[in-house]
């Protein structure tokens, strides 16, 4: 299991490369070993050139890439991610949700599971299979809506624009 946080997260005295390795290298794992595997993921993520260029030295987009190739790269059976989209521009979230989709539904990565906090319905809609919405009364499930579409998923699809106003009603009614 691992975890992409909201805000980057990153070593900034590490270079792309370094931030990625960072867990492996926390685990003992030979650089002979991970340093292929870290280039690998570094290309499905899209930062093929940036491997030795500084967090500094990046946007928004390119660091969050940093925090998902980080996470990705243990191979994790379950990805934990707290509003991984919310730092971003709307067109850097919309490419990077996609992609990440794309990659779990094709099995590029070894991912099972993916389970995100959002505040953001469209973003839930287009990504989950199960979207449950949280009472403000902590730990209570308020709805549930299984979404049994295939991706990728378009916002204009009528039926996912039903089950997005369906839940920012139960949203707002909280």
């Amino acid at each position: 299991m691992t975890m992409v946080f909201q805000g980057f997260a990153l070593l900034p005295w590490l270079t792309v490369l370094g931030n990625i390795l960072f867990g492996l290298d926390a685990q003992g794992i030979r650089r002979k070993i991970s340093e292929p595997k870290a280039r690998e993921v570094i290309k499905k993520i899209g930062l093929s050139g940036f491997e030795d260029a500084y967090v500094s030295e990046l946007s928004g987009g390119m660091k969050q890439r940093v925090g998902f190739a980080r996470a990705l790269i243990v191979e994790p059976e379950v990805l934990l991610m707290d509003e991984p989209f919310s730092a971003l521009d709307i067109a850097t979230a919309k490419q990077l949700r996609e992609e990440i989709v794309t990659l779990w539904s094709t099995k590029a990565i070894s991912t099972k599971s993916m389970i995100m906090v959002t505040h953001n319905v469209e973003e839930a809609v287009l990504m989950a299979n199960r979207v449950i919405i949280f009472d403000s009364n902590p730990g209570r499930i308020s709805y549930e809506v299984k979404i049994d579409q295939a991706h990728p998923r378009c916002k204009n699809n009528i039926e996912l624009k039903e089950i997005i106003e369906q839940l920012s009603d139960e949203m707002y009614a909280l």
